[in-house]
């Protein structure tokens, strides 16, 4: 059972937790309630004991719920770390190379532990000169100041930690990339091509709607002529260019025809 904070979630949790308790005969000590933090469990724990209390009142000899409120006391209502922390602590004899005297890291820790070993793979593959490490520095950052690609690689990491297998879905990921067998294909057709040609499409429909304002605007004052004329321009040839983004070629041939009016020479005209 998971808590989750919210109007009416934990008394119906509660009321889940007593029919457990009355109905299926079940110890509290066997069931496992997890919460997302520390208060939610200590309050669903006091929740439940002034539940079992209620239908004591109710039911005053019941053996049943007369033990329960000693059972609390070792029940598993707890955070699901604190649960792990519980189920590693009593079987760390079934881990390899685990001693029973670990301890959990504390945030700082763990931020110098992580600077730590990626300062050690840098000055490795610094050291054995890899190819593949040499192609990344000069895309991203350079030698003088290697610390963008480092920040990157550490806001990945954490990014990555939020997915139940985070290894499994970076595989993934990166397998997106491989386009060796894309390469024959309409570029627009792979997943980036999509993407990236749907951005461009959502840029030039914000584009034509700023655009088409000032033309509206512009058009009631005779004197501002040659200013609407060149926003009227530059909104046939966005227009064109929205139309035509049914391919990478297509669209990239198009970009490179595109030509904005300078608003500076349409002044000059004036």
């Amino acid at each position: 059972m998971r808590q989750q904070l919210g109007s009416g979630k934990t008394a119906v949790l509660v009321e889940r937790i007593i029919h457990k308790i009355i109905d299926e005969k079940i110890d509290i000590d066997k069931l496992l309630v997890v919460t997302f933090t520390n208060s939610a469990a200590a309050e669903m724990r006091e929740r439940v004991l002034d539940a079992i209390y209620r239908k004591l009142e109710e039911q005053p000899e019941d053996k049943n719920l007369q033990r329960q409120i000693t059972l609390l006391n070792k029940a598993s209502i707890c955070t699901i770390d604190s649960f792990c922390l519980e189920v590693i602590r009593n079987h760390f004899y079934e881990l390899e190379n685990l001693s029973p005297n670990f301890r959990i890291a504390d945030a700082t820790e763990i931020e110098l532990l992580k600077q730590e070993v990626l300062e050690s793979i840098f000055e490795e593959k610094y050291e054995t000169e890899n190819e593949d490490f040499i192609k990344l520095i000069n895309i991203y950052t350079s030698y003088r100041d290697d610390t963008p690609l480092k920040e990157l690689i550490l806001k990945i990491y954490s990014y990555i930690q939020s997915n139940p297998f985070p290894l499994k879905w970076l595989e993934e990921k990166i397998e997106m990339f491989n386009l060796k067998d894309c390469l024959q294909q309409d570029f627009s057709k792979t997943i980036w091509g999509k993407i990236l040609l749907e951005e461009i499409e959502e840029e030039l429909r914000d584009d034509i709607s700023i655009l088409e304002k000032i033309e509206l605007e512009l058009s009631s004052d005779i004197t501002l002529e040659k200013f609407y004329q060149t926003i009227r321009k530059d909104l046939e040839q966005l227009e064109n260019l929205k139309h035509n983004l049914t391919s990478w070629d297509t669209a990239y041939q198009k970009a490179r025809r595109t030509k904005i009016y300078n608003m500076a020479k349409a002044k000059r005209r004036l």
